[in-house]
């Protein structure tokens, strides 16, 4: 006689998205990046408290790691004379000093607009002035390998060439595009992974009125009909919208994402090849990260090896 009950396992994977670069086609970045983290629930405490841990070693520990701004160089602290000598209070009121002068400065003697943007690099390199840049870039170092130490980490991203960007469907933009896609393949990610427990993704974006908008709107279609290449059974509908400030993991993403950028951006892979390490992949073929480009003969190491792919099956 079969039980009145049927017990139900299942498991859930978290994905923290962030992107890098101007999703506008007139934006400055050559290329546009979304990535997507992911990781199982159960160990979001551990990459939290490992996260918090390496902060609190470089006096990071209120500090929102926005990995652009941090790897920048200031050009207060070349002012300061035997600045690497100080302490952290001395460097950070030294660099204080300085740039409250500059901004007087500014007001006296520029436009309205340069004051504008001198503030707003100010205030997004604050968190970090007490820190030579070979301390903030230790600290990226250090990050970027704890990531690569995750060996339960899948990283899924989506790379847009902007400059010759030609999509399948008109009306798509990088933004929209990119996001498809790496719904996409969360979602052959998850039916893959699923056995015997059902297993369900989360996504968790960092919080944007004008992205949440697009992306609730886009998952509630992709419910209905499914993406362009995949019907959505394992997502939950509606995604999780988080500030970043507050939330380690989706400034992980963020550092990742810059890492790609500048990889496709300026040829820097010294950040590119650990975060490569753990993107998704079946056998020895990576299938996380995809390079939408029309230069049917761009050098990057993705396309290369989907050259190499195509070319063994023309082949066979």
């Amino acid at each position: 006689m079969k039980p009145p009950w049927v017990l139900i396992f299942f498991t859930m994977k978290l994905f923290y998205l962030d992107e890098s670069g101007n999703p506008e086609l007139s934006g400055s970045s050559d290329s546009y990046v979304l990535v997507a983290v992911g990781i199982p629930i159960e160990k979001w405490e551990y990459c939290d408290r490992t996260i918090n841990q390496l902060k609190s070693s470089y006096n990071l520990s209120s500090a929102e790691i926005h990995t652009a701004w941090m790897l920048r160089s200031y050009r207060e602290q070349q002012e300061i004379e035997g600045f690497e000598s100080m302490n952290h209070d001395e460097r950070r009121q030294a660099v204080i000093r300085i740039r409250e002068q500059k901004v007087q400065f500014y007001k006296d003697n520029k436009s309205p607009q340069a004051l504008k943007s001198l503030k707003k690099i100010y205030k997004n390199t604050f968190p970090y002035i007490h820190l030579t840049f070979s301390e903030r870039q230790r600290f990226i170092f250090d990050l970027v390998a704890k990531i690569k130490s995750w060996s339960f980490v899948r990283i899924f991203a989506e790379i847009i060439d902007k400059r010759d960007y030609r999509p399948p469907k008109p009306e798509l933009t990088p933004e929209v595009q990119a996001f498809e896609r790496i719904v996409t393949r969360i979602e052959k990610f998850l039916s893959h992974v699923s056995n015997d427990q059902k297993e369900y993704g989360l996504l968790i974006h960092d919080e944007c009125e004008s992205v949440a908008a697009s992306h609730v709107s886009n998952m509630k279609h992709y419910y209905r009909r499914g993406t362009f290449k995949s019907a959505i059974k394992h997502i939950i509908e509606t995604p999780l919208f988080v500030s970043s400030a507050y939330t380690n993991m989706v400034q992980i993403a963020d550092c990742c994402a810059y890492a790609l950028r500048r990889y496709y951006d300026s040829a820097d892979n010294i950040l590119y090849l650990p975060i490569k390490s753990r993107a998704d992949k079946i056998g020895s073929d990576i299938v996380g990260f995809n390079h939408y480009t029309s230069n049917n003969s761009c050098p990057c190491d993705l396309c290369l090896a989907k050259r190499k792919r195509m070319g063994n099956k023309r082949s066979s």
